[in-house]
């Protein structure tokens, strides 16, 4: 946001939660009537991010786009020519395709029941609102970073290398997301600032939060017909199994056996690996089994 006009931020904001909440909504649809690989939205939105990157970083190239952008601006809304709008829309929309889905329970019960349920207008006021939430605190902080530049004259001579620095930024952005290293630095950084995990848990975590997202499930869960114990069902429509032969429940009579479904792409789920293998290394030799079981959150 150190380039552009004033409505640069507010661009980047509608962006996010535009394409946040329509693909968190939508995918699983779209994808069942046309089929598609879903990790070709993500490619777009390195490469999006990639160009807006060379675009700070090569001034001929900023100024090739930005006339551009003037140019389809002013089709539509000659106000809003020049003010960096939508250059600040195209790059919210690309970085709502790649926010990452696991930012806690909230957002888990939304994605679950969009996925599994038609979306009725509970869901969409519930992603709405979180959105919003969402929304709020990103432009006062794209707003505030964006005043601060522009009102810091002892910054002035030195805003081109300042914008290319966040070129190199942006570019490094995409490499990782194309790379998949973003998650690794994404443990890295919760690691290092342990206490922003807890307190984004313990705020979404509240008894009347839970209440709430509880009452839009009510129902959905079948109650079970006996509360009394029963045998365990054997693993089945597994394709492939990693570092093990496929086990059955005759195997696994007499141990102790977690049953872990996870996703590598959740940080939540990555910040748990920890735990779980100190569990097995523990116990391991006194019958305890660890089957991990990859499951993808979304499409």
């Amino acid at each position: 946001t150190t380039s552009g006009g004033r409505r640069k931020p507010l661009g980047i904001t509608l962006g996010i939660i535009t394409s946040f909440a329509f693909f968190t909504l939508t995918l699983s649809y779209i994808v069942k009537l046309i089929p598609f690989d879903p990790d070709i939205l993500r490619l777009f939105a390195v490469a999006v991010i990639g160009f807006l990157g060379l675009t700070l970083l090569i001034p001929k190239l900023s100024f090739i786009l930005e006339g551009f952008v003037s140019r389809l601006s002013s089709k539509f809304a000659t106000s809003n020519q020049g003010n960096g709008f939508t250059s600040g829309l195209i790059t919210g929309l690309s970085l709502g395709i790649v926010w990452s889905p696991c930012a806690g329970p909230i957002l888990a019960t939304i994605a679950t029941l969009a996925a599994t349920q038609s979306v009725n207008w509970q869901i969409v006021l519930v992603t709405l609102v979180y959105v919003v939430g969402v929304g709020i605190p990103l432009f006062i902080f794209a707003s505030a970073g964006a005043a601060f530049f522009q009102k810091s004259r002892f910054l002035s001579p030195y805003t081109g290398r300042i914008q290319q620095f966040f070129g190199v930024i942006m570019i490094l952005t995409a490499f990782s997301i194309y790379t998949g290293y973003d998650r690794v630095l994404q443990v890295k950084l919760l690691d290092f600032i342990p206490a922003y995990s807890n307190f984004l848990y313990k705020l979404e975590g509240q008894s009347q939060v839970k209440s709430e997202l509880e009452k839009l499930k009510k129902g959905d869960i079948p109650k079970p017909s006996s509360p009394n114990y029963v045998f365990a069902p054997e693993f089945v429509g597994i394709s492939k199994w990693l570092n093990s032969d496929p086990l059955t429940m005759a195997q696994l009579k007499g141990k102790v056996v977690l049953i872990d479904f996870w996703t590598y792409t959740c940080i939540n789920c990555i910040r748990t690996l920890p735990y779980v293998t100190s569990w097995y290394e523990k116990y391991k030799d006194k019958g305890f089994i660890v089957i991990g079981v990859h499951t993808p959150e979304f499409e």
